[in-house]
C-alpha cells in the first residue's frame, strides 16, 4: 500500500494508549499500518494528576509503561518511542498538546461505547482528540479485523 508520495513526506503515527483491550487492538492496527508504510510509532499515554506526585512514583509509572510498550513491540521491527504524559490537564488536552508541532500522519485512538449521559458527565477523551487534533484521527471500536 503506497500512501506517501516520497520518504520526505512520511511522518510518524501516534497511538493513544491505555491499559485496555481496545487499546491493545488499536496498537495492533497502528503497527500493521506502520509496518506497511514503513514509519515509526509514538505510543502516548496520559495520567491526570490532582497534586504533585513524588518522583519515585513517577519513575515507577514510567518504568511500568515503558515495559508494557516494549512488550507490545518486541516481535516487530517497527521503530517506536513511548511517552507518558503526567499533567493537571485532561487526557484529551494532554494528547492534543503533545501532537501539536509534530509530524504525524495519523493519530490512532480506541473508543468505547458509552451513553450520552456518561459522556457528558465524565467527558470523552476520544471525542476531544477527534475534534481538536491537528492531524487526522483513526478510531478503533474494538471490533478490528486483521489488516
Amino acid at each position: 500500500m503506497k500512501f506517501f508520495k516520497n520518504k520526505a513526506q512520511q511522518g510518524k503515527l501516534m497511538v493513544c494508549y491505555e491499559d485496555s483491550s481496545i487499546a491493545a487492538q488499536t496498537m495492533e492496527l497502528a503497527q500493521a499500518y506502520a509496518k506497511s508504510w514503513q514509519v515509526a510509532v509514538d505510543v502516548v499515554s496520559t495520567y491526570k494528576r490532582e497534586a504533585p506526585l513524588p518522583p519515585q512514583r513517577v519513575k515507577e509509572m514510567e518504568q511500568a509503561f515503558y515495559t508494557e510498550v516494549e512488550a507490545q513491540f518486541k516481535q516487530t521491527k517497527i521503530p517506536y518511542e513511548a511517552h507518558l504524559l503526567i499533567d493537571i490537564y485532561s487526557s484529551g488536552e494532554q494528547l492534543v498538546k503533545f501532537a501539536e508541532n509534530k509530524n504525524y500522519q495519523f493519530i490512532f485512538i480506541g473508543i468505547s461505547k458509552r451513553s450520552k449521559v456518561g459522556k457528558s458527565l465524565f467527558g470523552s477523551t476520544a471525542q476531544y482528540v477527534i475534534l481538536n487534533a491537528p492531524y487526522p484521527v483513526i478510531t478503533v471500536n474494538g471490533l478490528v479485523k486483521q489488516v
